[in-house]
């Protein structure tokens, strides 16, 4: 898998040279990043948001976009719709490095303009390093397989495969989502839960995977699973359910 690489930078001469750092970066990286864009408005980063299902992404950005959009705005908006997205800021202004730890966009790095070409490289380079690191990291947790019956037959799947498990209208069954399709079995959710520990309770009757999640609006408390179906959270699972997405 490659993880994408958004830049979004107003001046033209910036953006070229942090554009060429990034392309001689991938030289070495293509199998594991990708450069996906480089806009100079933060505009044209929402649009790419909204018709990309981004995990993961890189986002280097200035924070004074020259727009009614600055890029601490954008990492806000980034947070929101790519929870596990790795955000460097590239600035002039030093003094705004407090004011993205109180918007809590969670940035990896903070990278001074005012320096020479080959330091700004270095401090990149490092950066983008340890994202890989945290990326890689990310993906070493312990497998476990979901398994159920269904009258004689025994069913197997990988933890990847699980979307979600909610109660079922019909009492004392519960409804099963996965990447091949849904399935129908009798259970409790409760027991599930103490079983698979990989599972997230959203409310009383949905547990979720949260590897499975494309994005959250913790606004409208809606979860949007990457199988498209969309599934709302009690609103005392915010804090939990952030915490989670942001150490998967």
């Amino acid at each position: 898998m490659s993880y994408p690489i958004i830049i979004c930078e107003d001046n033209p001469i910036q953006l070229k040279k942090i554009t060429t750092l990034v392309e001689n970066y991938l030289l070495f990286h293509i199998n594991f990043f990708n450069l996906s864009l480089a806009a100079q408005t933060p505009e044209e980063v929402l649009k790419y948001l909204k018709t990309s299902n981004s995990n993961n992404g890189v986002y280097i950005l200035d924070i004074d976009l020259k727009s009614n959009i600055d890029g601490i705005d954008l990492a806000s908006e980034i947070r929101s719709r790519d929870i596990n997205g790795n955000i460097i800021f590239t600035t002039t202004h030093e003094e705004m490095a407090p004011t993205t730890l109180k918007r809590k966009v969670a940035a990896v790095g903070f990278i001074e303009k005012d320096q020479t070409v080959e330091n700004y490289r270095d401090e990149l380079y490092g950066t983008l390093e340890y994202i890989k690191k945290l990326i890689e990291s990310s993906k070493e947790y312990p497998k476990q397989n979901f398994i159920f019956e269904i009258g004689n037959q025994i069913f197997n799947f990988d933890q990847s495969e699980v979307f979600s498990v909610e109660s079922s209208p019909i009492p004392h069954q519960l409804v099963f989502s996965s990447k091949h399709g849904q399935y129908e079995f009798y259970g409790k959710l409760n027991a599930l839960e103490s079983k698979y520990p990989f599972l997230f309770r959203l409310n009383r009757s949905c547990l979720i995977n949260p590897i499975n999640i494309q994005q959250v609006n913790f606004h409208s408390r809606d979860v949007l699973l990457k199988n498209g179906v969309t599934k709302k959270f009690s609103i005392g699972k915010a804090t939990k359910l952030k915490h989670t997405l942001l150490n998967l």
